[in-house]
């Protein structure tokens, strides 16, 4: 910008040179014309001077300085503005030059008006005709002549002087409006006057008072004219007069109370001004409002990368104080940053590392802008600390990366759809339910992978997730690519736009053909044996609800055959259990063989099957009993080179509409089948109801109502039988025990009511009730400090109640009951009867944590040869052999025998009915380790 100033100025130079010099040439001439016409001076001495090159050289003189004055003035603010190379004078050096203009150029007429009259004199007339007279009108007559002449000149320059400070600018007035007025206003008219008199008074030679008065009263006016005119202008200029007084500092807001003392321009420039003032004032207000409250950091710095201004947000970011950085180089904040070369660059914001007071490094966002102020480049840079920013930004992309991963590797299909249908998205689980990877699935229609029978009910589906609906949980079948079928579950909602409209579907699919399937295994078997594949018990006896309760309404027959294998027993003593396994497994085939299409065959128990037979006629019931009574007959079984004869007793009841409930007919088909084996085997019994008195079923059917009754209004009790340690005869734990209560206030023990509900089904109900009630009874007495333990009974059917073990998991879960803390016992018979069963039940019972007990053991056959495939904690001795240990000397051996064999295999062992101190004694001379009997304690309600 200052080089572009350079080249007007040059021509501001020409026209003010040729203005000065063309002063001093038209001058002399003028002035000697002047005294020739005056009569000071005659034209032949004039020639003779000017023939003696006195005077020429002189005035060439004077004009060669005045040429050599503009240019040595002009040369240094040349030089400034040049900013390619190094210049020694300052803005105010250059402005005091300028201001001492009037002093040099009246100077140079004045050494003219002194020098001029006397080489004239000198080169013609010599000393010796000196005439101080007319040598003094001459230097007069020069110096009025000089003034004329040489004043138009004058303000011709300074016109051109202010043509120059337009370009360089103006830090204080060079000249005065005042000084001015004065010259032509007062002082030129007052000139022009007195040479018009002497021009009078030389050609007229008359002189009067009155021409003289004359001169004087237009000097007077004109010095008086002259004078108001500068005292309005001082009074007018008093505003811009305080303003050029005033320091630096002063501020906006006192120069907008500038008033106009006026009414001329220089008033209205002052009330402008003064606006002006008060539009500045408020601009810098709001300017430094944003500049001192402003989020971002603001710092400017000029060409040279110095900073001169840092905002109070930029000190918070960097640490430093103003007063500390203004002065330094940016660098200093952010190193290796040059703000000109990013200017130049025009990057826009950019992200950079700096450094704070305290050494931390910190991440700043910087946007940089260029202005120009009085010609320099300088820059503005707004600065933020995007630290956290960077540090969210970066959480979010690691957190997107893992929700990308998430997404891509999850089992579950993400998937989203358009509002047509058609998949525009899934991540890659689509390979592993599908078979397709998703680009091979992107495009194609949902409904286009949907199983036929569940193409109608997915298209209904979407059309409500399309109607905004949220779809949750819906399960269907899609088809994969080698045809086989996936059980899905969907979750899906519908993305709206701002007018409501569903715009695509988003939402997840898990496969759920593992779930289906262990589903529909779970309930298999929950209805089937485990063994036969038959249907079970539970599963027989709802059927038998349902059947009583259809004929009921229809009127239609059926029968139930309860049938029973004879020699059963027998086989599974004598061969083992995997034989009697093979046994039932060839009786179910054999059944399966002669039993009619849509009939319903179930394992009822060990060696127990039941056969629902569907619209069939009285009369054609004994005919099929007997038939499968003969195909029994006709049975062989072939094991280990033994042949043996199997044959079975039926029971038969008929199912009409007399049938009261389901319970009724089993009874009666259990009683018929008693029957059938009271006669010998091998036979077939229809019941009749004047049967049910012969074995005391009655009696049973009574006691079973009884049960369901006590479970239904939860009247069941426990009572609890301490296990004491014969070391140190410390309370090891307690064994509950059931009671159920009788109308006359006695309680019946486990014996009366026991079988009934084994006989009729309750048996499970009964299990599950004392666990139950147990575990929580338990878990009180911990809570509140009693640390003790029990033993709970089970019976033998427990291991075929599936319902069992997940009811234990949960009343310990939600109890928070030590598991430990619980050792559960069966009796060895039922154990041996189902080893497998009893094996897999006791190994679930010790992963959950709790214990286990085998009870009355020694009472089964062959008690040793089981007990090491049996996973038990602790065995307890039967009571027949304990009871008359201290007069039965075989009694003792066998006590003696199971107690080594115990310790042997790691278990503890447990004396039941020690009834006396005798009997106590020699169980600690044996090594048993716990005793429990009325001689330890009766069954009580209460623990102590």
């Amino acid at each position: 910008m200052a080089n572009q100033n350079q080249s007007p100025l040059k021509a501001i130079r020409l026209r003010f040179t040729a203005i000065v010099s063309l002063s001093f040439i038209i001058m002399p001439l003028i002035a000697h014309a002047a005294a020739v016409t005056f009569g000071l001076a005659i034209w032949p001495d004039l020639q003779g001077a000017l023939r003696q090159y006195y005077l020429l050289a002189f005035v060439g003189f004077m004009v060669f300085w005045a040429v050599f004055y503009a240019w040595r003035l002009f040369t240094p603010i040349l030089q400034w503005l040049d900013s390619t190379r190094h210049s020694r004078f300052a803005p105010a050096d250059i402005h005091i030059r300028l201001q001492n203009f009037s002093r040099d150029y009246w100077g140079f007429y004045l050494c003219y008006i002194l020098a001029a009259p006397q080489i004239y004199y000198w080169t013609n007339h010599g000393l010796a005709d000196f005439e101080l007279g007319l040598f003094g009108q001459l230097v007069l007559l020069q110096l009025v002549v000089a003034i004329l002449i040489g004043l138009p000149f004058y303000l011709s320059a300074i016109d051109s002087l202010g043509r120059v400070v337009a370009l360089i600018g103006i830090t204080a007035p060079i000249f005065t409006i005042k000084s001015k007025l004065m010259l032509v206003g007062g002082f030129v008219p007052l000139l022009t006057n007195a040479v018009l008199m002497l021009y009078f008074w030389h050609h007229t030679g008359y002189q009067s008072v009155g021409a003289l008065i004359l001169l004087a009263i237009l000097g007077t006016t004109s010095l008086t004219i002259t004078l108001l005119s500068i005292r309005t202008t001082t009074r007018s200029l008093r505003p811009v007069q305080q303003v050029l007084n005033r320091d630096s500092a002063t501020s906006y807001e006192e120069l907008a109370k500038l008033r106009p003392q006026s009414t001329d321009e220089i008033g209205y420039l002052t009330q402008t001004l003064s606006t002006l003032f008060q539009h500045l004032s408020d601009q810098r207000s709001h300017t430094r409002a944003i500049f001192e409250t402003a989020s971002e950091g603001i710092i400017v710095t000029n060409q040279h990368d110095l900073i001169i201004t840092f905002n109070p947000a930029a000190e918070k970011l960097f640490g430093y104080r103003a007063v500390e950085i203004i002065g330094q180089p940016f660098s200093r904040l952010c190193a290796n940053i040059s703000l000109p070369r990013l200017a130049d660059n025009n990057l826009g914001e950019r992200e950079i590392e700096c450094v704070n007071k305290q050494g931390a490094s910190i991440t700043i966002a910087l946007r940089i802008s260029e202005m120009q102020q009085s010609g320099i480049r300088m820059f503005t840079c707004m600065v933020a600390d995007i630290s956290e920013r960077k540090a969210a930004e970066k959480k979010l992309r690691n957190a997107e990366a893992r929700y990308r991963d998430l997404v891509e590797t999850a089992h579950d299909l993400v998937w989203s759809v358009d509002e047509q249908g058609y998949w525009t998205y899934l991540n890659d689980a689509a390979k592993s339910i599908y078979g397709y990877s998703p680009v091979e699935m992107l495009g194609r229609h949902v409904t286009e992978f949907s199983s036929p029978e569940y193409l109608q009910r997915d298209q209904q589906a979407f059309k409500q997730v399309l109607e905004g609906k949220e779809l949750l949980q819906y399960e269907t079948i899609h088809l994969c690519r080698d045809g086989s079928h996936r059980h899905l579950s969907f979750n899906a909602n519908g993305q709206v736009n701002v007018d409501g409209n569903v715009t695509h579907i988003r939402g997840t699919a898990h496969d759920i053909t593992e779930q289906k399937a262990y589903e529909k295994q779970l309930a298999y078997q929950a209805e089937h044996d485990s063994l036969t594949g038959l249907f079970n018990r539970h599963y027989f006896q709802e059927e038998l609800e349902r059947l009583v309760a259809r004929i009921a309404r229809s009127g239609a027959n059926a029968a139930l055959f309860y049938i029973d294998l004879d020699q059963f027993k027998y086989v599974n003593d004598t061969l083992g259990h995997a034989a009697g396994d093979q046994l039932l497994l060839e009786v179910t085939e054999l059944l399966r063989k002669h039993m009619r299409g849509g009939d319903l065959l179930a394992r009822f128990g060990g060696d127990e099957f039941t056969l629902l037979l569907y619209n069939i006629e009285y009369d054609d019931v004994k005919k099929l009993a007997d038939k499968l009574r003969m195909i029994f007959e006709n049975y062989h079984f072939f094991r280990e080179n033994n042949n043996f004869n199997v044959t079975c007793s039926i029971g038969v009841a008929i199912i009409d509409n007399h049938a009261r409930s389901a319970d009724e007919v089993l009874a009666q088909a259990d009683l018929a089948c008693n029957l059938a084996k009271t006669c010998g085997r091998n036979r077939t019994y229809i019941y009749n109801p004047e049967d049910k008195d012969k074995l005391g079923m009655a009696e049973d059917m009574g006691w079973a109502s009884r049960v369901r009754e006590v479970l239904d209004n939860d009247r069941f009790e426990l009572v609890y039988q301490p296990i004491v340690g014969i070391s140190d005869g410390k309370i090891e734990s307690y064994e509950v025990l059931l009671r159920m209560p009788y109308d006359d206030g006695q309680t019946i023990l486990p014996g009366g009511f026991m079988p009934a509900a084994e006989r009729f089904g309750l048996i499970h109900s009964i299990d599950r009730w004392t666990v139950a009630r147990s575990i929580r009874t338990l878990a009180q007495l911990r809570n509140d400090g009693n640390p003790v333990r029990f033993a709970i009974n089970l019976s033998g059917r427990a291991f075929e109640d599936h319902g069992l073990l997940p009811l234990i998991r949960a009343a310990i879960k939600e109890t928070g009951l030590e598991p430990s803390s619980i050792t559960f016992e069966i009796t060895e018979t039922a154990a041996i009867a189902n080893l497998n069963a009893a094996s897999r039940f006791i190994e679930a019972l010790r992963d959950i944590g709790c214990r286990f007990a085998l009870d009355d053991f020694g009472s089964g056959f062959c008690s040793f040869t089981y007990l090491k495939h049996l996973p038990v904690d602790t065995l307890k001795i039967d009571g027949s052999f304990v009871q008359g240990l201290a007069h039965a000397p075989v009694d003792q051996a066998m006590v003696q025998s199971m107690n080594q064999v115990a310790h042997a295999l790691g278990k503890q062992t447990i004396a039941e009915s020690v009834e006396n101190e005798e009997t106590l004694l020699l169980l600690k001379e044996f090594g048993v380790d716990y005793a429990q009997g009325h001689f330890m304690g009766r069954p009580s309600s209460l623990i102590n």
